[in-house]
């Protein structure tokens, strides 16, 4: 699917008066189809899960998401499937998921809404500590990232570029612009590994190559642009320490938080870098790639963070 992202980075309101639900629903699918929020899998099924929202509202005589009500909201999520049963769990995250990315773009060009998921409390997708996050999940929590104002939201959504490029939170505070193979159209970022990980060259997400592109022309701006440049570090103590690694975990946090997940009980910062390992495990990566990606040196540490199952895989042959 082929994408136009707008110069500046942003997205323009919609340039005609808004009548109803589907001038709303007009006006996110623009924002989705241009920009890199989504891959298009995810695009797909995010599309199918919103419009079939809207026509459950519709049939319920609603004709704009701006009077939606969290009874209403909740009710699509639970909603029985097709046949009477009730939806499981990731179902239901998934849902919950798309109608929150839904709201964040309908903000973000200009709409004067709330979040009717916001206190919608879902059962955890599993009894890990920290999950991988879904392919859906990521995409709320780009355009959330996306969303925070200012310097510091650049800095949160940078610290969430080189986390999709599968780095630790020490890792991210030492990462320079002299690191990314080309400044200006990013695609690749050597990431320096530490006393657990070994260092690597890791790709980019082509939403990452955005952000990463858009942070150095804000620093160039600036005259700070050189190769030595922290990209989303500024803080006063070396980067890589506890104190560095805590800025970056609240970063992460922060965004986790803007997309209403931070509340999920196996949900951490380092999910994205579990969601990283998992999406190159499901699309057929060996496991002993998937270990060189993420820098381990221990493939039971990177079945961990895929929460591979070695039984149940061993089963699957």
């Amino acid at each position: 699917m082929a994408r136009r992202v707008p110069d500046n980075g942003t997205a323009s309101r919609p340039g005609r008066p808004v009548t109803g639900m589907d001038d709303e629903l007009d006006a996110v699918m623009l924002i989705w189809q241009v920009s890199d929020l989504h891959s298009e899998q995810t695009y797909l099924r995010m599309t199918e899960t919103v419009n079939r929202f809207s026509a459950r509202l519709a049939a319920q005589g609603i004709s704009t998401f701006t009077t939606v009500t969290p009874e209403q909201a909740a009710g699509f999520v639970l909603a029985p499937l097709a046949d009477g049963r009730t939806p499981e769990v990731h179902t239901q995250h998934a849902r919950r998921t798309a109608v929150r990315t839904l709201y964040k773009t309908l903000r973000r060009v200009g709409y004067d809404v709330g979040d009717p998921t916001l206190d919608l409390v879902l059962a955890p997708r599993g009894l890990r500590v920290a999950r991988p996050l879904t392919a859906d999940e990521v995409t709320l929590c780009r355009a959330s990232a996306q969303a925070m104002p200012g310097r510091g939201g650049w800095m949160r959504a940078t610290a969430w570029a080189l986390g999709e490029a599968g780095a630790v939170s020490s890792e991210i505070t030492a990462v320079r612009v002299g690191d990314l193979n080309d400044p200006d159209h990013p695609q690749s970022v050597q990431l320096p590994g530490t006393r657990r990980l070994r260092a690597r060259r890791a790709d980019l997400t082509p939403w990452a190559n955005q952000v990463l592109a858009h942070r150095v022309a804000l620093l160039r701006r600036v005259g700070r642009a050189d190769a030595a440049t922290l990209l989303a570090y500024g803080g006063a103590t070396p980067p890589g320490g506890a104190k560095a690694q805590a800025t970056v975990c609240n970063a992460l946090r922060d965004v986790l938080n803007s997309a209403g997940l931070a509340g999920e009980p196996d949900v951490r910062p380092s999910s994205l870098r579990h969601w990283v390992g998992r999406t190159a495990f499901d699309a057929g990566a060996p496991i002993q790639d998937v270990a060189r990606l993420l820098g381990h040196r221990s493939l039971d540490a990177t079945a961990e963070d895929v929460a591979l199952d070695w039984d149940q895989e061993a089963d699957n042959r």
